[in-house]
């Protein structure tokens, strides 16, 4: 009896190992994630585009850095 218990406990085991590599093997990978648009903007110093978020603002123009609005005489 024991060892028709351990026959069944092999199959099972065996079964449910080749089910879940043959899941894995149909699944479609995620889609990248992609973050919300954004508007882009150039910098008036050095021309560079990059993200509004990431931007400097001073009297109406945009800059990539602090630095580049002083250096600008703003």
């Amino acid at each position: 009896m024991a060892k028709i218990l351990l026959l069944v406990a092999v199959f099972a085991a065996v079964y449910f190992i080749v089910r879940g590599y043959a899941r894995g093997m149909t699944r479609t990978p995620d889609p990248p994630q992609v973050k919300g648009e954004e508007d882009m903007v150039k910098c008036r110093y050095c021309g560079i585009h990059l993200p509004r978020s990431e931007s400097s603002s001073a009297a109406g123009d945009t800059f990539c850095s602090e630095e580049h609005r002083r250096l600008h005489g703003l």
